[in-house]
């Protein structure tokens, strides 16, 4: 973009829905942050930590509207996939969320206006958290990049092929910088673990549709069928995103919220759709050890997971305190030292079981 298109924050006055959606951010980061650090241990650590993650802080995510799926699977909650766009998992993630909504929320609000500007940035991340359902790709979703994509695609469409005067209102941007900057977007989502890829891609698609009915003037008529077609495209992908029952990724999401949910019964049954999945594996074979319950039954799961990630700290640590729960503290110390070893920074639930391995033998029945 040129030197006028980067100088966006001193168009923010004169922008109120890309202002309002970057304050709403703001005050959904500061109430994250502020419950994150209330309840934890050590809040010192939390508030240090927020800079580049809010780990551990998920049920917080949760609480405050983020995109648990099994919530929308099980309990019918699809509210979240209005809210989650407002949350952020770090400081980071925010200031870059919020870099790229001020940029582009800018020229969009130049060429369309306060109220197709939020509804670009809404639609379009209520696009992407449904694509986010149906491809199961991560078990909770946050961010405003699928909206922002949204609106960049959009941008884009407009600068390259809108109306004359519309690409007249647009001229300060460069359509090769700017498909740049969403190519760039694309392909971090491919590399960078935990980015919500599928999430990205329908913000980028459902944006751009959105783009399309805005560009150039057309009768009542045709832009409200294509916004019915719009919409009933969307209402498809969320009939198919309430129970994306081919991918085993469902099922390992059920069946850990299952474990969460102390209902051991779904759990295995979800496992046998995809028997091979060591985070549920790992998951009921914690929630037998905690129990006290069919410790041969965790040990053998257990050990499965382990053969799949034979150094994840979380699962040696199922392991040495289901050893624990057995009685045997000796051969658990070197297991559960092993898991603090590979645990970094320090985690104090690996912490807590070596201390009290010794005193965590099961009665004998």
């Amino acid at each position: 973009m040129s030197d006028d298109a980067a100088a966006w924050w001193r168009r923010l006055p004169q922008r109120p829905a890309t202002a309002a959606v970057m304050a709403i951010c703001v005050l959904a980061f500061t109430a994250t942050l502020a419950a994150a650090i209330s309840s934890s241990a050590t809040p010192a650590d939390a508030a240090l930590q927020s800079i580049w993650s809010l780990g551990g802080s998920e049920t917080v995510l949760v609480n405050l509207g983020g995109l648990d799926l099994t919530r929308v699977w099980l309990d019918h909650e699809w509210w979240r996939v209005l809210t989650t766009g407002f949350l952020h998992g770090s400081l980071i993630h925010l200031a870059l969320n919020l870099t790229a909504l001020g940029s582009i929320g800018d020229w969009v609000e130049h060429a369309w206006g306060s109220w197709r500007t939020l509804l670009l940035f809404v639609v379009s991340s209520i696009g992407g958290c449904l694509a986010s359902l149906l491809w199961c790709e991560a078990p909770m979703v946050v961010g405003a990049s699928a909206g922002v994509l949204g609106q960049a695609a959009a941008l884009w469409l407009a600068r390259q092929f809108g109306a004359p005067g519309l690409k007249a209102r647009l001229a300060p941007i460069s359509v090769l910088s700017l498909g740049l900057l969403i190519l760039l977007c694309l392909g971090l989502g491919t590399v960078i673990p935990g980015i919500a890829q599928a999430g990205h891609v329908g913000g980028l698609i459902t944006g751009a549709a959105l783009g399309a009915i805005f560009m150039r003037p057309r009768p009542l008529w045709q832009k409200a069928i294509a916004s019915l077609v719009l919409a009933a495209a969307l209402l498809m992908i969320a009939r198919l995103g309430s129970a994306p029952t081919w991918r085993p990724q469902y099922h390992a999401m059920l069946g850990f919220r299952a474990v969460m949910d102390g209902d051991l019964e779904a759990a295995r049954r979800h496992l046998e759709v995809d028997p091979d999945n060591a985070v549920v594996l790992n998951a009921i074979a914690y929630k037998l050890a905690e129990d006290g319950i069919e410790l041969e039954l965790a040990q053998t799961l257990v050990l499965r997971a382990l053969a799949l990630e034979p150094a994840n700290a979380n699962y040696l640590d199922t392991l040495g305190w289901l050893w624990c729960r057995r009685g045997e503290a000796r051969g658990a110390e070197p297991i559960l030292r092993a898991a603090s070893f590979l645990s970094r920074p320090a985690n104090a639930e690996i912490s807590s079981h070596i201390i009290d391995c010794a005193s965590a033998a099961v009665p004998a029945q």
